[in-house]
């Protein structure tokens, strides 16, 4: 085999481990639902309760991952792509969001412009990728968003839900390029 398609093999295992997805969506979205003050995530306690089973759930998912599928290392110059990528929308689309009265999510729809992009350069996108990170990008640009009083919260909501949804195709896109977990994976550190 050669070391391209080994390199290609890796990064596919890294940002495929789609489970992953799961608690950072769920944070997104308990963020939104807590600052709307819905429901159970009015209380604070709630709250942070929810965050720690998040921490927990994350720390088993790459446990799993590592287990069943081996260990990958990201390089250092897609982690910081990865950072960047999701810094500026979440920094720039909230300030943009709560500052303007736009009919339309700016945070919304940076978001789901940056997971294409980013997917694009390091996954490769599938199908998938331009449903699910397509329908937020159009909700993004629906003109129903000047009349909430908070849209960055539903914002929050919207990209939870989105980010779980992709996270799951992910796996399951995983588990089509190699397979059902293994019980016995050889341990080896690889970078992808």
């Amino acid at each position: 085999m050669e070391r391209k398609d080994l390199e290609s093999a890796a990064a596919n295992v890294v940002y495929l481990r789609g489970l992953l997805a799961l608690p950072m969506g769920a944070l997104f979205a308990a963020a939104g639902l807590g600052n709307l003050r819905w429901g159970p995530f009015r209380s604070d306690l709630f709250f942070i309760g929810f965050v720690a089973l998040l921490a927990l759930a994350a720390v088993g998912l790459t446990r799993y991952y590592n287990d069943h599928y081996g260990r990958v290392a990201q390089s250092a110059r897609q982690q910081i792509a990865y950072a960047v990528v999701l810094a500026i929308p979440m920094v720039g689309g909230s300030i943009l969001d709560s500052r303007l009265d736009l009919p339309v999510s700016l945070f919304t729809g940076l978001f789901a412009v940056a997971m294409l992009v980013w997917t694009g350069r390091f996954v490769g996108l599938r199908s998938y990728h331009w449903i699910v990170w397509g329908a937020l990008l159009a909700a993004a640009v629906t003109p129903w968003w000047g009349s909430l009083s908070d849209k960055v919260s539903v914002a929050l909501v919207l990209i939870g839900v989105a980010t779980m949804t992709s996270g799951l195709l992910d796996h399951q896109a995983l588990i089509r390029r190699f397979g059902r977990a293994r019980e016995n994976v050889e341990h080896s550190d690889l970078r992808a």
